[in-house]
């Protein structure tokens, strides 16, 4: 597989990039005046098909990752004064949902080198209050599902599955999201898929938790046989995917194995051309995994806060999008710190704030893209340690 390699800047496209059957997808549903989840098929529609893709019966669409994790707890019943364990790197929106619900986030440490839970940690953080595990499949990666579940398993707890960096990952076979008693989506604007700038979805193979997620998202209101319109037997939100998002989402779920195999191919072109870059550590494709690559993450081992910082100011000023990843762990962040939850428990989160930085490989990056990472990459990271 041949990488091209460039002296001078190049232009790098951003991800999504939209088709014209993408486009007649939301126009078709524009031109209905059918907008909403409430007078259109299209979310239905687009349900039936994640669900299908996914491997589970049920999906509920929401309009956004964030309100995903949200209606999965509450599905769950979580309430003030349960913790829920967490991994505290990833980004705030996998925990922020814990604290919406009353409930306390438990930050655990993560792998080393995948960067998602580590089991030991898992088991160390359960309490007699601890009532959900959330498991972040992060950068695409899979979470080690196996020993968390057993866990959990042992525990009577249920394993959420945050699958909003990793539609289309696997894990022994089966899809990611499908493991879990929930799996929780995002369709954010420049995820493996979009439902056009915001959106997510929840799976399940419950149907009481099902149930209990759509009458979350459509403000509690549920209407049994004879009951009065707007009857709700909660306080919900309205959490509703719009149609034409769905549209979209439908329309972009039919080419995700076609957008799946391109991430990977780009990243296995990343990996051969960087593995002899002194100090740089690529990603790991764990053993029965299928990696999704939403984002290549790379680690400089023994880097800090300064170096790191370096190697991506001057990877940028030559060209090369190159972004720190998650320089600040969730047991750090303010809105955390302030309610007083622990800051000393998660020392490989600490250290991996100050080493990683990620690279594109979406769809629309070629082998002359990877070229000229690779070459600038490895004269940057070598001058700067």
């Amino acid at each position: 597989m041949s990488v091209s390699t460039h002296q001078e800047p190049i232009a790098f496209p951003t991800w999504p990039s939209l088709t014209e059957d993408d486009i007649a997808a939301v126009n078709a549903v524009l031109r209905s005046s059918r907008l909403s989840q409430l007078s259109s098929d299209a979310v239905p529609s687009f349900e039936t098909a994640l669900a299908a893709f996914v491997g589970v019966e049920h999906a509920v669409a929401v309009n956004s990752g964030t309100a995903a994790l949200h209606t999965a707890l509450a599905a769950l019943q979580i309430v003030p004064g349960d913790e829920v364990l967490v991994p505290s790197h990833t980004f705030i929106g996998s925990a922020s949902p814990i604290v919406h619900r009353g409930a306390t986030p438990v930050f655990v440490d993560v792998d080393e080198r995948t960067f998602c839970l580590e089991p030991e940690s898992v088991r160390n953080s359960i309490t007699s209050r601890t009532r959900a595990i959330i498991a972040v499949h992060l950068n695409g990666a899979a979470a080690p599902l196996d020993d968390i579940g057993a866990i959990a398993e042992r525990h009577g707890i249920p394993v959420v599955e945050d699958v909003a960096q990793a539609i289309g990952g696997a894990y022994h076979g089966r899809v990611l999201g499908s493991i879990g008693a929930l799996g929780a989506f995002s369709f954010w604007e420049d995820k493996i898929i979009t439902t056009g700038g915001e959106g997510g979805a929840v799976v399940t193979h419950d149907p009481t938790l099902a149930d209990r997620m759509r009458r979350f998202r459509h403000h509690g209101e549920s209407r049994p046989p004879g009951a009065r319109v707007y009857a709700s037997t909660e306080v919900g939100h309205n959490y509703r995917l719009t149609a034409p998002q769905a549209a979209l989402g439908t329309s972009q779920l039919g080419r995700i194995e076609s957008f799946l195999h391109d991430r990977r191919s780009n990243a296995r072109a990343l990996d051969a051309a960087l593995c002899t870059v002194d100090g740089l550590q690529t990603p790991l494709e764990s053993a029965g995994t299928r990696h999704a690559y939403w984002k290549y993450v790379c680690r400089v081992p023994g880097s800090d806060e300064a170096t790191i910082d370096r190697i991506t100011t001057q990877l940028q000023a030559q060209g090369v999008p190159a972004f720190r990843r998650y320089p600040v762990p969730l047991h750090r962040q303010p809105a955390f710190v302030r309610m007083g939850l622990p800051t000393d428990q998660c020392p490989v989160a600490d250290r991996l704030a100050g080493e990683l930085f990620s690279l594109p490989v979406h769809p629309l990056i070629t082998r002359s893209h990877i070229g000229f990472m690779a070459e600038k990459i490895a004269k940057v990271v070598a001058a700067c340690l």
